[in-house]
């Protein structure tokens, strides 16, 4: 695909005048399918290394140099692909107004800081009911499925694709937002995000009322809750950042908007 990519590219450039917009999206269509595949890859293989990482260095109340740049690669690279996605879509619709490299930024922000308090609580709340952790996790996955399916997506070419898109795309919303559907998502967003803080609140609480007194001090563990609140509170604030200044389409604060 990275070489179809670049074939597509080189002929926008060489072809006449009339044939290159031909090739330039076609090169555009590829590199979205691409960028696709790639959030999916690192949302199937970063998010749970990354959760399984802060789990054991919860366990362990200890973090090793390499152990902890891991966790920080992990998570970089999960809040990078997202936003690039976007960006990449946006710039592949002639029907879409392309993202700026602010806004890019400020989803990037966004993403980091909402999928950094979520691994955490996952991984506070594993460290001490591994078991009921995995029934959270699929509960949590088919919920979201079936959530998706019912949004009746358009990505594939049949039926059952389309059915396994949903049920790999059910694994991201795991741990964030994404947006697979046409149209206003603004309220569907919201829905997740509360359904989020309030998973968030209980893994966290249950966690807090049953960890290891031995291994971790009370003080360590209010920091660990301080931490994760303030990181989801900031991935909030970035979202409501990008909403209401940098949305290509329509940002709340905009002539056009007409205020909040």
């Amino acid at each position: 695909r990275y070489l179809r990519t670049l074939y597509l590219g080189l002929q926008s450039r060489w072809q006449a005048e009339h044939r290159r917009r031909h090739f330039y999206w076609r090169m555009m269509f590829e590199s979205a399918d691409i960028s696709m595949l790639r959030l999916l890859e690192t949302f199937l293989k970063s998010a749970p290394q990354l959760v399984l990482q802060l789990s054991i260095m919860v366990q362990q109340n200890s973090i090793e140099p390499l152990q902890g740049l891991s966790a920080s690669a992990s998570l970089v690279s999960l809040a990078w692909m997202i936003a690039s996605y976007q960006k990449v879509l946006r710039d592949s619709r002639e029907d879409k107004l392309p993202m700026s490299y602010k806004g890019a930024v400020v989803q990037i922000l966004w993403h980091l800081f909402t999928i950094a308090a979520r691994a955490i609580a996952f991984a506070l709340f594993a460290s001490v009911f591994q078991l009921y952790f995995g029934i959270f996790i699929v509960t949590h996955w088919c919920v979201m499925t079936f959530w998706i399916i019912q949004g009746e997506t358009d990505f594939c070419m049949s039926k059952w694709e389309e059915i396994i898109y949903n049920m790999v795309v059910g694994i991201i919303y795991i741990f964030c937002w994404f947006n697979v559907k046409e149209g206003r998502s603004r309220y569907r967003m919201c829905i997740y995000y509360v359904i989020t803080l309030g998973e968030n609140a209980a893994l966290t609480a249950l966690w807090f009322l049953y960890y290891d007194r031995q291994t971790t001090s009370d003080f360590q563990a209010l920091i660990l809750v301080c931490l994760l609140s303030s990181s989801f509170a900031l991935g909030i604030f970035f979202m409501f950042i990008y909403y209401c200044l940098l949305h290509p389409s329509s940002p709340i604060f905009s002539p056009r908007a007409g205020g909040c």
